[in-house]
């Protein structure tokens, strides 16, 4: 059984959005929650009370990407919504009482996502009351019948069941779950408008989101309420809400390393900055002997972002020898005007990428990596983007080492001294045709001290290569 030396793993960079307003309405009550750090979703009482969370995302980040063209909306592959759970990290809590003895910790329940379609306000109001009988307070919008004062919701609650659109749901067993649920085809109609959406029953005007417990919940009586409870955008922690787009981004250059007999991708990068206008025709694939054996257009030629494009290519070793150069041709429109760029890749055995050897497997103690691009404790400006590039070293260079080397990082943070944060699972570098980078976008990080982390990888094993410390801050503020 052989094993392949270099094992690609699917590529992807990520940009995150937050919250621009939130609430919690609470059932026949006109009191306001907007500026509270958590939101208590409940149910359950002799009266039947319930609570919903609304809240709207603030995408104007994204749409900034997508206009300039550093995203290419036909790259993203989700949004996930994202809240963390009050008691997430605390597993002791499950199935006790939470802050008084009439309120219990909910578990075994479905919470739903549904479209709301009446603009609102957030308004300014801090505690949860649950009795306005014997209080002595100012009602103000957004509360349970009005979205803004004096303007009624079209329907108390904002959710009529078998009426109102869901988007999506997620079930919880033991309570302690954060909230992670698939909105994707809501967030890009949004974002792109009619003719994005999937699955998804969205196709109307949206003013933001809601979620409320699965409709038989809301039907029953307890003895005590039942209740769940996430962090809003108020939060004095690092635990604030956020969308989690994903984006299929990341480049993966074969040119210097076009192996036969496997798809390999062929790269195009251009100056987008200084071009107002460029068009890929078509690409011609020519021989070693400089005959013409392959034309890609169309859909097949990739655009990944600004500037960047792709194709896929595979030779066939039957056909064509190894160690020999063959000539890709990008026949180009560049401003109103054709031009051409011409590029050359050289082919490689495929015994040189899979191995029936185990002592053939690159070792990973000969490799050692060096950052630049951002500096060990530098306080970032939020908003830069850092263009991170790799030096490697090999402590015994292997001149026959014709394998490209598998390099992914990842961005935490952490909470103590006990838990980390993932910001960014672990992702694979860009192999470009002059080595090893990828960018780090602060625009979308909190202000914070966060961790980066370089790991090269051999199938499944891997080592740490490189960790450094920096500090994103934001007109000199940092969060903790």
């Amino acid at each position: 059984m052989f094993s392949r030396i270099y094992n690609k793993f699917q590529p992807m960079s990520y940009v995150r959005s937050y919250l621009s307003k939130n609430n919690t309405i609470i059932k026949d009550n006109q009191t306001n929650n907007s500026q509270n750090p958590v939101t208590e979703l409940l149910y359950g009482t002799e009266n039947k009370i319930v609570s919903r969370f609304i809240f709207d995302i603030d995408l104007s980040n994204l749409q900034a990407k997508i206009a300039s063209g550093i995203i290419n909306p036909q790259r993203m592959i989700k949004h996930v919504l994202h809240m963390t759970n009050t008691i997430s990290y605390a597993q002791e809590y499950i199935g006790k009482k939470s802050y008084t003895l009439t309120t219990d910790r909910a578990s075994s329940f479905t919470l739903k996502v549904f479209n709301i379609n009446q603009d609102w306000d957030e308004g300014s109001g801090y505690d949860f009351i649950y009795n306005d009988d014997i209080l002595n307070y100012v009602p103000q919008a957004s509360n349970w019948f009005s979205g803004k004062t004096a303007i009624l919701w079209t329907k108390a609650g904002l959710y009529l069941s078998g009426v109102t659109q869901i988007i999506g749901s997620e079930r919880f067993e033991n309570g302690s779950e954060s909230i992670n649920i698939d909105i994707t085809d809501y967030v890009n109609q949004r974002l792109l408008g009619t003719g994005y959406t999937g699955t998804s029953v969205f196709t109307g005007t949206s003013y933001g989101l809601g979620i409320k417990y699965d409709d038989i919940y809301e039907q029953i009586a307890t003895e005590f309420r039942q209740a769940v409870a996430f962090h809003t955008r108020n939060t004095n922690t690092f635990y604030e809400p956020y969308i989690e787009t994903i984006i299929d981004d990341n480049i993966i250059d074969d040119r210097n390393y076009f192996f036969l007999d496997k798809d390999n991708y062929l790269y195009l990068y251009s100056n987008a900055s200084r071009q107002a206008s460029l068009v890929v025709n078509k690409v011609n694939i020519y021989d070693y002997n400089d005959e013409l054996i392959d034309v890609i257009s169309g859909n097949s030629i990739i655009k990944v972002n600004k500037g960047i494009y792709k194709i896929k290519l595979n030779i066939d070793s039957s056909v064509y020898p190894d160690a020999v150069l063959f000539r890709d041709e990008w026949l180009l429109t560049v401003n109103g005007k054709s031009t051409t760029y011409n590029g050359e890749f050289y082919l490689i055995s495929q015994d040189n990428y899979y191995t029936f050897n185990q002592s053939d497997q690159i070792n990973l103690n000969n490799y050692f990596f060096y950052f630049w691009g951002i500096g060990e404790k530098e306080y970032v400006n939020a908003g830069d983007v850092r263009k991170i590039k790799l030096t490697i070293k090999e402590l015994y260079p292997n001149q026959d080492n014709c394998v490209p080397l598998d390099i992914e990082y990842r961005l935490f943070t952490t909470v103590g001294r006990k838990y980390e944060i993932e910001i960014i699972p672990y992702t694979v570098v860009n192999r470009t045709y002059n080595g090893y980078e990828f960018d780090l976008d602060t625009s979308w990080l909190i202000p914070q001290d966060y961790y980066l982390q370089i790991r090269l990888k051999n199938g499944n094993y891997y080592e740490n290569k490189q960790t450094l410390s920096f500090t994103v801050v934001s007109d000199g503020i940092i969060l903790i």
